[in-house]
């Protein structure tokens, strides 16, 4: 690929400070196999450090093999959160997030997000999980988004609730253990 290709994406989000970019299966397979054509494709800097915690091959692998069967569920899966700077220079790939798929028969979609060590506690979690939700209740299948974290996860449960979240009990995960459940509502009218 050439330095001044890019790759069609799906879904993008625009925040104050942050560009929000779906992952589609070209830019899903980049990641996996040319990590250097992925930085390129998003116009984005190297990141020795991607991809942040809570992700593996075996999970980018199915994300990329879902889009690969099924490109119209681009947004319902992986999210990159990009650091904008002015005009045209690379930004900077910060976290990435997104949903664990389309919404259930009931409208449930269930959202997740992990941010690179040396950009938390700068509010870009909640500033993403914002411009994520509102992205999906875009969607007029989406009645509501459910979270899960760690119940020690005191920041990841500040982003939730600052995004308007609400705690709406515990769960126990046979692989993570207990975890507290969050839930944001489609606004009515």
């Amino acid at each position: 690929m050439a330095a001044h290709e890019t790759v069609s994406a799906g879904p993008m989000r625009a925040t104050p400070r942050l560009r929000l970019v779906a992952l589609d299966a070209r830019l899903s397979a980049l990641q996996l196999d040319d990590r250097k054509g992925f930085f390129r494709a998003l116009n984005v800097q190297s990141e020795a450090a991607w991809p942040p915690e809570l992700n593996n091959t075996e999970s980018m692998a199915q994300t990329r093999d879902r889009l690969a069967e099924h490109p119209e569920e681009a947004g319902w899966h992986s999210w990159v959160f990009i650091m904008r700077w002015a005009d045209d220079a690379p930004g900077r790939l910060v976290g990435n997030g997104g949903f664990y798929g389309p919404p259930d028969e009931n409208g449930i979609a269930e959202i997740g997000y992990s941010m690179l060590p040396s950009f938390r506690e700068q509010g870009l979690a909640t500033e993403a999980v914002q411009g994520l939700a509102a992205w999906a209740f875009s969607q007029s299948e989406l009645k509501l988004i459910r979270a899960r974290t760690k119940i020690s996860g005191m920041a990841s449960q500040r982003v939730l609730e600052k995004s308007g979240f609400i705690a709406a009990g515990e769960v126990t995960d046979p692989e993570e253990g207990r975890l507290s459940v969050y839930t944001l509502s489609r606004k009515s009218g």
